[in-house]
């Protein structure tokens, strides 16, 4: 597979574990693809993505990044890792769970929560603060009233909740539950497990953190002291044979920390940290898998038009879970398989998560003329359209496939950050007639609403203020929302796209991110989608900064880091989380400073400011 591909198939990956319920790729085959990329281009810009970048309607920009994690497959790796640290032999560590749920951060201030977020990209999450109404374990208050501080951690279904998941992965089903704009009082079951805080560290131990967190009234994982190699694998042996299906959250390995906390900064200055830090690994464990037989095959349809195969199998219990259905992927994957009903398949959890088909063990014993699948229709199932194969999908030949209009509207509706706008809600408006595409949203009028089941005068009312939202907006933020693979207004502030002239006019395929844009405007649909959008968007000119330069921070300032952000950018800098080859004022503590960081700093020429001087300029 090309590089672009690659990226493309992450990329869109990505956004579905994230932002979905629904992942694309298991992540034993995830892990394979970014290897695969890895050995094409080491130093490929999509290892530097953190999450799925999000656009700014409803996000909150953490104070500090929530960076993911590097990876390692065995003891040994980690060994190496453990070599290329080469800390002092009295080091202590700390081995917690990675806990397979939605990463989010609460914020306390003077002791009152002011927000939860998701992780998002790592640097901008979804403001999620209304579920804080539903999960015990997200407190209004704490007793801490000193410090402003973020509780981080991860929001999970438990193994035995009493939530009826279908069959689907905890996970997947948390993800729809934190999600729902409807019927949120399910979100009781959803727990929130903390291991972590920001802009406050309580302790200098990552462990004594933990403790203090407990001490609080938290929820906390459970974790454990660690000393020598022999202990790294000791544990990770406990955790393969009984800890991960005893513990009552559902994990896809193990992370070892360096303790001592103050030690991080130190750690991190040694390398670039863009995608994790560099004091921490996560271990991956081995997949688990059981038989079961097929009865079925679920084709649904994307919005892009692929039908995309889910199996369905025998109910089986695997790492705790019951399981009935896997990702498929697409076409080519259910004719490698040569899946018929019935057959006896191997049934995997990549690292304890995400359960996918490994392999059809009953096509083994067949002849070679029977080596075929039987379960590839001719038909789309939402419309009953003939489908054709393009590449490795079967798509809908019909462009207005209810269920691909559907699909289409729902994930506008998403990207524009419309969340009181349900997904039963556009069923119910596309059933009736009353929307058909993405800009009959904005001609609805009250009158068609009233009398509507389960439109009271309150929905109806959320209803238009959620358009109201986004009526007008700025060719950078419509564009972001097409779908485009990558593009996004980061991406498009890089190409120097800031009127839809501009970005009509766009020919430059220098970079992927322009390659994607030139592809999607060679569609002809995609155009009439655009230009049906315009007709009903009012556009607005996008505000015109010169940036005097990027400032990036280190240390600790007199100020929370969002707010120290707030007036960086308000003195016309551009902030940036890193040290890049664009960073010109570095501020910290002490200018005078003596830490690899601050001498890497003045190596590159990049100015030293302290956070007193910089506030009192």
């Amino acid at each position: 597979m090309k590089e672009q591909d690659l990226i493309k198939l992450l990329t869109e990956a990505k956004e579905a574990y994230y932002n979905t319920d629904a992942p694309l790729l298991s992540d034993a085959e995830f892990d394979h693809l970014e290897d695969e990329l890895r050995v094409l281009n080491p130093r490929s810009s999509y290892f530097s993505i953190v999450g799925t970048e999000t656009d700014r309607s409803g996000k909150i920009t953490h104070a500090e990044p929530m960076l993911s994690m590097g990876k390692a497959k065995s003891p040994q790796e980690v060994f190496k890792w453990l070599d290329k640290l080469a800390m002092p032999p009295a080091t202590k560590w700390t081995m917690q769970p990675k806990i397979d749920g939605l990463s989010a951060s609460c914020y306390y201030k003077k002791g009152k929560l002011q927000y939860v977020a998701s992780r998002g990209d790592g640097t901008v999450g979804q403001d999620v603060t209304t579920i804080s109404d539903y999960i015990q374990d997200i407190p209004e208050t704490i007793s801490e009233k000193e410090h402003d501080i973020e509780i981080r951690g991860e929001l999970y279904l438990p193994k035995n909740t009493d939530y009826g998941t279908g069959g689907r992965p905890l996970r997947n089903n948390c993800v729809g539950l934190v999600n729902r704009k409807e019927n949120r009082d399910d979100l009781k079951y959803v727990r929130f497990v903390c291991y972590q805080t920001a802009r406050w560290n309580p302790s200098e131990s990552e462990a004594g953190i933990i403790d203090w967190l407990a001490k609080a009234g938290f929820h906390t994982v459970e974790y454990f002291s660690i000393k020598s190699r022999s202990d790294i694998e000791s544990f990770y042996n406990e955790y393969l044979e009984s800890l991960r299906d005893k513990w009552l959250y559902e994990t896809d390995g193990l992370i070892l920390t360096v303790d001592d906390n103050t030690n991080h900064e130190e750690i991190d200055s040694r390398w670039v940290v863009d995608h994790h830090h560099h004091y921490a690994i996560a271990i991956k464990p081995p997949a688990a898998a059981k038989k079961t037989h097929l009865t079925g095959v679920d084709w649904q349809v994307s919005r892009q038009g692929a039908l995309v195969p889910v199996a369905l199998f025998e109910p089986i219990q695997l790492g705790g879970a019951t399981l009935a259905r896997a990702s498929l992927h697409n076409n080519a994957f259910v004719e490698s398989m040569a899946l018929q009903l019935g057959d006896e398949l191997l049934i995997e959890r990549a690292n304890d998560v995400i359960p996918y088909v490994k392999e059809n063990l009953s096509s083994r014993k067949r002849d070679g003329e029977l080596f075929f699948s039987t379960m590839t229709p001719d038909k789309c199932p939402a419309c009953g359209s003939a489908v054709n194969t393009e590449g490795v999908h079967l798509k809908c030949s019909n462009p207005v496939c209810p269920e691909r209009q559907i699909q289409t509207i729902l994930y506008w509706v998403k990207e524009s950050g419309m969340e009181q706008v349900a997904e039963a809600t556009i069923r119910q408006l596309y059933d009736r007639k009353i929307i058909a595409n993405v800009s009959d949203l904005y001609r609805v009028q009250k009158e068609e609403l009233v009398g509507l089941e389960g439109f009271a005068e309150k929905k109806i009312s959320n209803f238009f203020q959620q358009l109201d939202k986004v009526r007008t907006m700025t060719a950078p933020e419509l564009i972001s929302k097409l779908g485009i693979p990558l593009v996004q207004q980061k991406a498009l502030k890089k190409l120097g796209i800031k009127r839809m002239e501009e970005f009509k006019d766009f020919e430059d395929d220098s970079f992927v991110t322009g390659q994607n844009i030139i592809a999607w405007k060679k569609n002809e649909d995609n155009l009439l989608f655009l230009e049906n959008l315009l007709e009903v968007v009012e556009m607005k000119e996008v505000e015109s900064v010169n940036s005097r330069g990027q400032v990036c921070m280190t240390g600790k300032g007199p100020l929370g880091r969002k707010e120290l952000q707030k007036i960086i950018e308000e003195r016309g800098y551009e902030f940036s989380s890193t040290v890049t080859k664009s960073t010109i004022i570095l501020l910290c503590e002490d200018p005078e400073g003596i830490s690899s960081k601050l001498q890497k700093a003045r190596k590159n020429g990049i100015q030293l400011i302290s956070y007193e001087d910089f506030l009192n300029q």
